[in-house]
């Protein structure tokens, strides 16, 4: 039987779930009833270590808006998939698509929907605030809550399994600064 260590060493592609995981479990809605999500930048950093590192990543939702599809476009996921009730079901088409074994899949969630998923996959992997049905389920459970950074942990954790974090670190530090956008009137000031 393969040690956890070595499980995460065959991690090629994560599935995330999105509210709980990537958020705080908080949907607020603005003043026309359209829900919106607040994310975490460690979360976002962590997904651009992982793409440097050829990782893939793929969120799939009990829910959607067009602000998880926001998050979807911004990170270059993979995929997404919304309204999705039958996660262990996409994560095995997932698997498909993308010519992977199911143990090279990691799936991290934090609820009961999120179960089935969590065991069909290589590591079922639970945030530090998941229900608890969720925490007995995984192979994995974090020290960071949904919305806090989780998929980052969950990232290096992997990186440092497969031996490549630090070369990784080096590549995002050495990247070139972006282009600002053309919508800028001061070049030190972000478009808003």
């Amino acid at each position: 039987m393969l040690t956890l260590s070595d499980r995460l060493k065959q991690i090629k592609l994560i599935i995330s779930d999105v509210d709980g995981v990537l958020t705080d479990g908080s949907v607020a809605f603005d003043g026309k009833g359209r829900p919106f999500r607040s994310v975490s930048v460690r979360d976002v950093t962590g997904m651009t270590l992982w793409a440097l590192a050829d990782g893939k990543c793929v969120l799939v939702s009990g829910l959607g808006s067009q602000a998880v599809e926001a998050i979807a476009r911004q990170w270059k996921c993979a995929e997404l998939h919304m309204w999705i009730k039958d996660k262990p079901r996409v994560c095995q088409e997932i698997a498909k698509r993308h010519g992977l074994e199911l143990d090279q899949i990691a799936f991290l969630g934090d609820d009961i929907i999120d179960l089935r998923a969590m065991q069909t996959v290589g590591v079922g992997v639970a945030v530090a605030d998941a229900h608890p049905m969720a925490v007995e389920a995984a192979d994995v459970v974090l020290k960071t809550p949904g919305g806090r950074g989780a998929l980052r942990e969950l990232i290096e954790r992997i990186l440092i399994a497969q031996g490549c974090l630090e070369s990784v670190v080096d590549q995002y530090c050495s990247r070139n600064d972006a282009p600002l956008s053309d919508t800028a009137e001061d070049p030190h000031l972000l478009p808003a």
